[in-house]
C-alpha cells in the first residue's frame, strides 16, 4: 500500500500508543469519509459472534472491575447533585446525573470498546487491554462531552437532528483511541463516514439494542453474551468502515473457547 499523502486531511496520525499494534491492517479514512466501504447488518452481527467467542473471560474480569468504579462514581455524583439539585429523584435530574456518569466512565468503558476493536482487528487482547488507553483520557472526556452536548441540541431540535448525530458520533471513541484523532475531528470522521450509510448503522444499533434488552429480560443470564457481543458489534463496523480494504481477521487463539 502507497503511503498517505502528507496533504491528506484525514490521514491517521504517525504517533501510537504504548499498546502493541500487532495487526497488519491500516485505516484508510479518507475512503470511509467519501463512502467507499461496504457492509451487511447480519454479516456484522454474525462476525461479532463469532469473534466474541474465546474473549469473555478477558473482557468480564475488566468488566467486573470497571462495574465497581461505576458505582463509585454514581454514588459521588449522586452526593454532589444531591446538593447542587436537592433531591434526585426529579426525571430530568436523573437523566442529567446518567449522562454525567457516563461521560465521566468514559476512559473505562473506552477500554472495553477497545478489546473488542483490537479483537476485531487481529490483535491479542488481555485483561490488561482495557487499562491500556488511559494516556488518550483527555481526549476521550472531551470527545463524550462534546457528543453529549452536540446529541442534546440535536434533541433539543425536534428530536430527529439528536437520534442522527447519535448514530452519527458511534464510532468517535474508537478513532480517539485507535487513530489517536482529536476529538472533534473524531467526531467528525465518524459523521462524515456514516453519514453514506446511516440508515443500515441506525438499523443495526436498532436490533442489537433490541436483542440486548430482550436478553436481559431473561434473568439476565444471556447477557453474559449479548453485552459483550453488542460492543463487538460495534468493533466489526468500525473494521468494515475504516479498514473496508483490509479482509477479516484470523481468529487468535483460542477460538471457540470461553
Amino acid at each position: 500500500m502507497e503511503p498517505t499523502a502528507p496533504n491528506n486531511p484525514y490521514a491517521p496520525p504517525s504517533a501510537e500508543l504504548d499498546v502493541a499494534k500487532s495487526s497488519t491492517q491500516t485505516a484508510n479514512l479518507e475512503n470511509a469519509v467519501e463512502g467507499r466501504y461496504d457492509f451487511r447488518v447480519g454479516e456484522v452481527m454474525d462476525e461479532a459472534w463469532a469473534l466474541v467467542k474465546g474473549m469473555k473471560a478477558s473482557f468480564w474480569g475488566a468488566a467486573v472491575v470497571i462495574g465497581i468504579i461505576y458505582v463509585v462514581v454514581a454514588m459521588v455524583c449522586g452526593v454532589i447533585f444531591g446538593l447542587v439539585f436537592g433531591a434526585t429523584d426529579n426525571a430530568a435530574v436523573k437523566q442529567l446525573l446518567n449522562q454525567v456518569v457516563a461521560v465521566l466512565m468514559t476512559p473505562f468503558t473506552m477500554g472495553l470498546q477497545m478489546m473488542c476493536v483490537r479483537r476485531a482487528l487481529g490483535a491479542p487482547i488481555s485483561f490488561s487491554t482495557a487499562f491500556s488507553y488511559f494516556p488518550r483520557t483527555g481526549t476521550a472526556l472531551v470527545g463524550a462531552f462534546l457528543v453529549l452536548v452536540m446529541s442534546c441540541l440535536g434533541t433539543a431540535l425536534l428530536i430527529i437532528p439528536g437520534i442522527y448525530l447519535a448514530v452519527a458520533y458511534e464510532l468517535t471513541t474508537q478513532l480517539i483511541c485507535d487513530q489517536e484523532l482529536s476529538a472533534w475531528r473524531a467526531m467528525e470522521t465518524s459523521r462524515r463516514a456514516i453519514h453514506h450509510k446511516w440508515w443500515s448503522v441506525f438499523g443495526l444499533m436498532l436490533v442489537v439494542g433490541l436483542m440486548t434488552g430482550i436478553s436481559a429480560l431473561l434473568l439476565l443470564i444471556p447477557l453474559i453474551w449479548t453485552i459483550p457481543w453488542a460492543m463487538m458489534t460495534s468493533a466489526v463496523l468500525y473494521r468494515k468502515i475504516f479498514f473496508s480494504a483490509g479482509p477479516p481477521p484470523d481468529m487468535p487463539a483460542p477460538y471457540g473457547a470461553v
